[in-house]
């Protein structure tokens, strides 16, 4: 009997057990991989994907800790990230353009996946969509990008992309020199950090060829930007809410507390929209003019600059939003998506139109 009470008394917190595991699952799945069912790369073979084409894969990134601020981090750091390939590689086919995507800080690689929705670009255009899994165990145990100023100074991300776009190349028929990234917030940062500093392949083609970013800016990272070397070959649009209390568009200066308690934001700097756009588009044509302007919306106007390889994107009444997002679960959740442009389908098309691949010669699901 005493036996039997035990049970029943341990059935009767079982619930609540399996709520409290949803909920803080749930808001800190970057928080920790284990218990997870991973398909991880093992003994050099190509993980198997699961039913829904997707590989969740891990590398181990050697980081070069010179600049990493005095953190103490292991010199070989695995990193993961989650890659949907619709199509399958096929050898002797053509090679299939590839799109990284950032989350923001305290968020993961499945939330932005959700978010963004570039599973569906990827399949429609023949792609192969890949979303990074942000650092979290060695600084403030929440999740996040070295990017440019935003929002630490630990981890080395350059390697890590660089060390992604080479494994899909080899494994996922990938081409190197159609590599699009884009990032929200956080992952916004990042992206600018890599238009900076990724450079060109030893080919002479820019790792990155075309990019984009949605609510995240150029910070002050470096005093002089003396690494920002962006390639005159890429191209960059940029969105962001004119009502953004997180990132907000003037800027901010380093010290200022921000809506999120993290101090890596609170220590970060970053310059506003215009600055951080002016310095994209004069690095990339010698020019900060802007040669057109159009509303795909009533809500969104778009200025074009270096005709149009750079253009900015000013949504009114978005928060701390991706445009477009109609998934009510999501902190990101657009509550205007019906009338705001769909941010993922505007970034796609931007790719596409600097893309030197023909949409006919991709293979589809």
């Amino acid at each position: 009997k005493q036996r039997q009470n035990k049970y029943k008394t341990q059935l009767m917190f079982l619930p609540t057990i399996i709520s409290i595991t949803f909920l803080f699952g749930g808001l800190f799945t970057d928080a920790s991989s284990e218990g997870r069912k991973h398909n991880f790369l093992r003994n050099g073979k190509l993980p198997i994907p699961t039913r829904d084409c997707t590989h969740v894969i891990t590398v181990t990134v050697e980081e070069d800790h010179t600049l990493q601020g005095g953190f103490e981090r292991p010199k070989f750091i695995e990193r993961e990230f989650t890659v949907f390939d619709p199509a399958h590689k096929r050898k002797g086919e053509a090679k299939r353009p590839l799109v990284l995507a950032y989350h923001g800080v305290m968020s993961d690689s499945e939330t932005m996946r959700q978010l963004t929705q570039f599973d569906r670009e990827a399949k429609d255009r023949g792609w192969v969509a890949a979303y990074p899994q942000g650092e979290w165990k060695y600084y403030e145990k929440m999740t996040n990008w070295n990017g440019a100023g935003c929002c630490s100074q630990g981890q080395d991300e350059i390697a890590f992309t660089k060390d992604m776009i080479d494994y899909m190349v080899k494994h996922f028929n990938v081409d190197e020199n159609e590599v699009y990234v884009t990032g929200v917030s956080n992952g916004g940062f990042m992206v600018y950090r890599l238009l900076c500093e990724m450079g060109d392949r030893e080919n002479g083609k820019p790792w990155i060829s075309a990019a984009s970013v949605h609510s995240g800016l150029l910070g002050a990272w470096q005093a002089d930007f003396s690494s920002c070397s962006i390639s005159t070959d890429t191209s960059l649009v940029h969105f962001h809410g004119l009502a953004d209390p997180v990132v907000n568009i003037t800027g901010k200066p380093e010290g200022k507390q921000e809506l999120l308690p993290f101090a890596p934001v609170t220590n970060a700097e970053w310059k506003s929209v215009n600055a951080s756009i002016d310095y994209v588009a004069e690095a990339m044509c010698g020019s900060n003019s802007i040669t057109s302007t159009s509303k795909p919306t009533e809500s969104t106007t778009c200025h074009q600059m270096c005709d149009g390889k750079v253009e900015y994107c000013m949504v009114e009444e978005l928060q701390h939003m991706w445009s477009g997002c109609s998934n009510k679960s999501l902190h990101m959740y657009d509550p205007n998506h019906a009338t705001n442009v769909d941010a993922t389908k505007y970034f796609a098309d931007s790719f596409a139109r600097h893309s030197s691949k023909k949409e006919s010669e991709l293979v589809k699901p």
